[in-house]
C-alpha cells in the first residue's frame, strides 16, 4: 500500500510541477541528508569554527597525497589537486560555532564537474569534523 501512495505522489509531482525535483528533495530531506548539491559542489552547515574545517580539509588533503595551492583560514579558502582533481573549499561563519562550508571539484583541466568527488570529499571532511 505505501509503494502505491509513493507512486501515486510522485506522478502527482511530476503532473503538477513538470519535473521530478520536488520529489527528490522531500526524498532527500526525510533521509536525513542536510548538503545541498549544485553542479560541481556540495554545501552544508556545520556545527564548526572556520579554522576546524580548513584544517579537517587540508588534513584529508595531505591524507590523500594531494597538494594545497593556497590555504587561508582569514578568507576561509582553500585549493587543492589531489589525483588531477581540483577541490576548493569556501567557509562563511554564521555563528561563533558555525560554519557554511562549500567543497567544489573539477576535473580535466579545471573544465568539468566532478560532483560524486565533491561529495565524497565533502563527507571525509564532515567525519574528520567529529
Amino acid at each position: 500500500m505505501k509503494k502505491y501512495l509513493l507512486v501515486l505522489v510522485i506522478c502527482c509531482s511530476v503532473y503538477i510541477s513538470g519535473c521530478v525535483a520536488p520529489v527528490i528533495v522531500a526524498g532527500a530531506a526525510g533521509a536525513g541528508v542536510t548538503y545541498s548539491l549544485a553542479t560541481d559542489s556540495v554545501s552544508d552547515n556545520v556545527d564548526a569554527k572556520v579554522s576546524e574545517i580548513v584544517d579537517a580539509f587540508i588534513n584529508e588533503v595531505n591524507s590523500r597525497n594531494g597538494s594545497v595551492m593556497f590555504a587561508s583560514i582569514s578568507e576561509g579558502k582553500v585549493k587543492a589537486e589531489v589525483n588531477e582533481i581540483k577541490y576548493t573549499l569556501d567557509v562563511k561563519s554564521l555563528t561563533k560555532n558555525s560554519s557554511r562550508l562549500t567543497i567544489t571539484a573539477r576535473k580535466g583541466y579545471n573544465l568539468l564537474p566532478a560532483r560524486d568527488k565533491a561529495v565524497e570529499f565533502y563527507t571525509k571532511v564532515v567525519q574528520r569534523l567529529k
